[in-house]
């Protein structure tokens, strides 16, 4: 149990198991019982005969009346109050006969939401924040921001303020004066805190939906970020090694090294590899900076390298051609390394790649970033090269809740050097330094959320695989190019990028889209060999033709694991109007 300093009280008559913690200034009461893996946050007040746990989540300020059970799968935000006798329930529909305790429905009850006398809250719902549960009622369906529901089964009688009062029908407090303007009926949709605007016909969509897999998993990140809290370790905790150990085991390799965010894997795999001043590294035109940005931070020389115009990676032929230009023309320069990029999610041809790499004595860092969750030929995206790196950048396939990243590598001196790079290349301690490295360290916290993600990824991933196929599925009569997958490859789908006519049919189809609430990006506008920061590299218009073209026809359609049926018909009913408009 976590008894720092005994900066709570615990009545004599409670029972604290082992393995809980629990915040500053909480008091738990007579005859109560905390149980294995729960977590209490600070300032709470916990009744008489309360029962929190296993691995219940209280947040801080919430007051939990006499009589009341928070089982596993209930998390409750901060300043929650719970009423006399009221009832969570934790398995749909028990038996005393069938043992259901691994079919728990998570039950979220968010911050300042007030639960009354008696009440019954089904499980799996979300009670919105400062939404108000009548004494009594019974709840079976989600309850919104700041609602009144009462009754059997429970149903909306009013709205609340944010103190506690029912507002009027001008939807203002009669007391505090607060005014909700976006709870009218027949609010516009502008008004609505957090939510883009739409036309009045349309249903806002998310481009990428982090929400609906954080309700899936939110009591499992709640713990995690609650056990990081109490044992305090924020740098290189437990759960960083819980984590690369698990990540190896999914890339199948020998070691994961995390590390800050995907540039940082980049720049140390870099760095450990020796790349640096009079060394050629090969990489993709049509990418993010980052892929480029890095070979430059150590001095090298970046070349770029036109695409695939199916699959949009790396040219194998054009790599070759590329590597033997700069052997016949460049001698100041020395080839040393290649960087794939595994766009949207699809892993590059590392057969052929490996072929040249081979013939060439190049070192190859896969670039999986995007792919992490991808197949090439029955092996795992990051085990393609010989260091793999990834990005746990929220909106990837596997996002933690800030900037993360990974180097994967089967070669145990790399990994070793990887670790020593990433704390400032560090030897026996932090203060031998061995070498000059980087801060690349992943914070604890972003692990402890990363491993409950990581647990639902595969499925995350077949989920990805069946939007994508329901998208061609829409699409396939349109005009549109649509994205491949060679076989024996799996993506990960991080987007589903497709090809318009060209520049002029794009902005009419993402004008129409957007005016019906649907989000689009274009991944890349500009390809890096015509950016200004490599403009002293001499590229010019032309030099890589099927990056450009692709750059000016190409734009991405919402693409997440939650991403419903109804929604990708939204879409491709508006791309199949428009197009038979034009």
């Amino acid at each position: 149990m976590v008894k720092d300093l005994q900066k709570f009280f615990v009545h004599e008559t409670a029972v604290i198991d082992e393995k809980v913690a629990i915040g500053e200034n909480t008091r738990i009461w007579h005859f109560s019982h905390v149980m294995p893996g729960s977590v209490i946050g600070a300032g709470c007040n916990i009744g008489q005969n309360v029962v929190i746990g296993p691995d219940g989540m209280v947040g801080n300020g919430c007051k939990i009346q006499n009589n009341v059970s928070v089982y596993k799968g209930v998390t409750l935000e901060a300043d929650v109050f719970c009423g006399p006798s009221m009832v969570f329930t934790n398995v749909f529909n028990p038996r005393a006969h069938v043992r259901r305790m691994d079919e728990v429905r998570p039950t979220l009850v968010k911050k300042g939401a007030s639960l009354g006398a008696n009440c019954t809250i089904v499980c799996g719902v979300t009670i919105g924040r400062y939404a108000l549960v009548g004494a009594g009622a019974v709840v079976t369906k989600d309850v919104p921001d700041h609602a009144l529901v009462v009754g059997n089964p429970a149903r909306l009688a009013g709205w609340m303020c944010e103190c506690g009062e029912k507002l009027g029908q001008d939807m203002a407090c009669p007391v505090c004066k607060k005014q909700y303007p976006w709870l009218a009926p027949d609010r516009p949709s502008d008004q609505v805190p957090g939510q883009d605007t739409v036309t009045p016909d349309s249903e806002a969509m998310a481009f990428v939906d982090l929400a609906a897999q954080q309700k899936q998993i939110y009591p499992q990140i709640m713990q995690g970020i609650q056990r990081v809290l109490a044992h305090g370790k924020y740098i290189m905790g437990p759960e960083v090694r819980e984590l690369e150990t698990r990540l190896a085991q999914f890339a199948k390799v020998k070691h994961a090294v995390t590390c800050a965010s995907g540039t940082d894997a980049l720049l140390m795999a870099l760095m450990a590899m020796d790349v640096g001043p009079g060394d050629a590294v090969f990489t993709s035109s049509f990418t993010f900076v980052a892929t480029a940005e890095v070979i430059r931070l150590t001095g090298a020389t970046p070349v770029f390298v036109d695409i695939d115009p199916d699959t949009f990676n790396l040219g194998t032929q054009k790599l070759a051609r590329a590597v033997e230009t700069i052997k016949t023309t460049r001698p100041d320069l020395t080839p040393k390394a290649v960087i794939p990029v595994d766009l949207f999610g699809l892993p590059c041809d590392y057969d052929a790649i490996q072929e040249i790499a081979l013939a060439h004595d190049l070192l190859v860092i896969e670039d999986a970033a995007q792919s992490f969750g991808g197949v090439y030929k029955k092996k795992p995206a990051g085990s393609l090269g010989h260091a793999g790196c990834t990005s746990f950048f929220p909106a990837k396939p596997l996002g933690c809740y800030g900037d993360g990243g990974a180097v994967f590598t089967d070669d145990d001196t790399l990994a070793g050097i990887l670790r020593s790079i990433r704390v400032h290349g560090k030897g026996k301690d932090k203060y031998d330094n061995i070498r000059i490295g980087i801060n690349g360290r992943l914070d604890t916290l972003q692990a402890a959320i990363l491993l409950p993600k990581l647990e639902i990824f595969p499925i995350e991933l077949e989920k990805r695989n069946q939007a994508a196929a329901n998208y061609t599925g829409l699409l396939s009569g349109s005009s549109l190019t649509l994205p491949t997958v060679p076989k024996g490859y799996k993506s990960a789908w991080a987007q589903y990028s497709v090809l318009a006519k060209d520049q002029e049919v794009r902005s009419k189809l993402q004008e129409q889209l957007r005016e019906k609430g649907v989000p689009t990006a274009v991944y890349y506008p500009v390809p890096l060999h015509l950016q200004t920061a490599f403009a002293d590299l001499g590229y010019k218009d032309r030099d890589l033709p099927v990056c450009e073209d692709s750059a000016s026809r190409i734009f991405s359609l919402p693409m997440h694991p939650y991403l419903t049926s109804r929604a990708q018909e939204k879409v491709a009913d508006i791309i199949n109007a428009t197009m038979q408009a034009l």
